[in-house]
């Protein structure tokens, strides 16, 4: 059997959100189906293009296909970045396109308030512990191949790697539809190192709340099961700015489209 991992990795519960604004995304729901429905003796194979996204929707994922006990093939199309390359570790044989991108990097957490010293040191040691956490995965899949230290240094670094490198490190095991012959042509390992981490939408957060706007605007229904309450202005000058308001929204929504 064979699932597509394309687009975000996000968490279950955030899939219809995504899905409104046309985002394309995957979730651990995906891959726990496709294991409850694998046929007894096939194998189950990922086809993974994705920027990464939710680290604990890959963490999840990843635990899913450690559990399983069908042989697991990830297959790189394009891209495996941040949490896209915890999946891809997860199984039990990684073979990436020629032409694909392998990139790796720090945690990053989204705050939208104030911290103090004491919520900054927790920040620190929380980010620390899931850093610690991603870099298992990669050392349990480079099976001594690299060195945790090197590793850390590439996370470190926000690497992004071709599939030559990728193979050197132990990362994958080999490449999609190549002959001995045309894998020699390959270079080896070029070890060049492209600082900043691969693009992704808007967190979670900041699109419900234009997905509320819309809905409140008149200019989108809502998802069934997903209701949005009536915000009732509550100053003239407020009342006086709705359809410029509305208008905003607009073209915000139609820019996430």
């Amino acid at each position: 059997m064979t699932i597509e991992m394309f687009g975000e990795i996000v968490s279950d519960d955030w899939v219809w959100l995504y899905e409104f604004f046309g985002i394309q995304c995957c979730s651990p729901k995906t891959v726990r189906d496709a294991i409850r429905d694998l046929p007894a003796g096939e194998d189950l194979i990922l086809e993974i293009n994705s920027p990464g996204g939710d680290v604990w929707a890959g963490f999840e994922i990843y635990g899913l296909l450690q559990a399983c006990r069908a042989s697991t093939e990830a297959h790189i199309i394009a891209m495996a970045a941040s949490a896209a390359t915890t999946v891809m570790c997860g199984c039990d044989l990684v073979l990436a396109s020629p032409v694909a991108q392998i990139m790796i990097h720090q945690p990053a957490a989204y705050v939208d308030d104030y911290l103090n010293n004491d919520g900054a040191r927790q920040l620190q040691n929380f980010l620390d512990s899931v850093k610690a956490s991603i870099i298992n995965g990669y050392a349990v899949k480079c099976a001594g191949k690299t060195s945790r230290r090197k590793l850390e240094q590439l996370v470190d670094d926000s690497t992004y790697m071709p599939a030559q490198d990728a193979l050197e490190l132990g990362l994958i095991d080999g490449y999609l539809d190549l002959d001995e012959e045309q894998a020699a042509a390959l270079p080896i390992g070029s070890g060049i190192r492209v600082s900043n981490a691969a693009g992704l939408s808007a967190p979670p957060r900041d699109l419900l709340k234009r997905y509320e706007e819309a809905v409140r605007a008149g200019i989108a229904f809502a998802v069934p099961g997903h209701p949005v309450t009536e915000e009732i202005p509550t100053a003239p000058s407020e009342a006086r700015l709705t359809d410029n308001w509305k208008l905003q929204a607009a073209i915000e929504l139609e820019r996430m489209r």
